[in-house]
């Protein structure tokens, strides 16, 4: 994301360019500290830029007298967020599909909330052997993904070490795939996967005490990550369910 500004004659607008190939978000920390100009507008703490987008302008300002010295004293820090942070809802009622194949059945070993690495956070981690098939529970544009890493540890400290795809849906929620294998991602970004397509291989990268998946959703968010809970599709798909802690289920469509 670029910020930049252009004068003309008695007016000074900012505007902002967007490269990536998702929303991006810009907020500002305040209002604009100014000298002799005004605000033909409100200045707007928050914009968000649409994908490859250009010259969105997110600023104005207009000389009020000429004679006299004018200038903008300070202008706010802002901050980037991937997506729109604006979103308030999303699509309560989709039924996602197990991130597995057909056939197979899995223990969700960690569930929402969980006491080991979930606190406060809607996430399910389901136990599986590295070079497990993952697949897409959702269809969605691939947005981020890292493959490159070989390292797993039971602390904190090894978080950074994950592997993972990340994945955002039609309604602006995002869902992401962690603790893949090195080399284990099926995708790139800017891929449109469809429901049910691979996406990647199940591993131990990243903060992680054992082989497993772990999949989270959530609503982009300029403070604190908004995950959501999430429906799936269990049994033969005829049945949705939040899926719980300790519990196993199978895929049988």
């Amino acid at each position: 994301m670029k910020m930049y500004h252009e004068n003309k004659t008695d007016t000074i607008s900012y505007y902002a360019d967007n490269s990536e190939i998702y929303p991006v978000s810009v907020v500002f920390s305040g209002q604009p500290e100014l000298e002799n100009l005004r605000k033909p507008e409100v200045f707007k703490i928050t914009h968000v830029l649409p994908p490859k987008s250009v010259r969105t302008k997110v600023a104005t300002f207009v000389i009020i007298d000429k004679k006299k010295k004018w200038g903008i004293k300070k202008m706010p820090s802002y901050f980037s967020y991937l997506g729109d942070v604006t979103l308030k809802s999303h699509d309560a009622n989709y039924q996602y599909d197990l991130p597995f194949r057909k056939g197979k059945l899995f223990q969700v070993w960690q569930g929402y909330n969980g006491t080991f690495s979930h606190q406060n956070e809607y996430a399910l981690d389901f136990v599986m052997p590295e070079g497990t098939d993952i697949l897409a529970a959702r269809e969605g544009l691939v947005i981020d993904e890292v493959h490159s890493n070989s390292k797993g540890c039971a602390t904190e400290s090894c978080a950074k070490f994950g592997n993972y795809v990340t994945i955002l849906h039609s309604d602006g929620t995002v869902a992401q795939y962690y603790h893949l294998k090195l080399n284990g991602v099926s995708v790139k970004i800017g891929d449109e996967v469809k429901k049910g397509d691979l996406i990647g291989l199940s591993g131990n990268t990243g903060w992680s005490n054992g082989p497993h998946l772990h999949f989270v959703c959530f609503l982009p968010d300029a403070k604190n990550k908004k995950t959501i809970k999430t429906l799936f599709r269990t049994l033969d798909g005829t049945k949705s369910e939040f899926l719980a802690e300790k519990k196993t289920y199978s895929k049988n469509y």
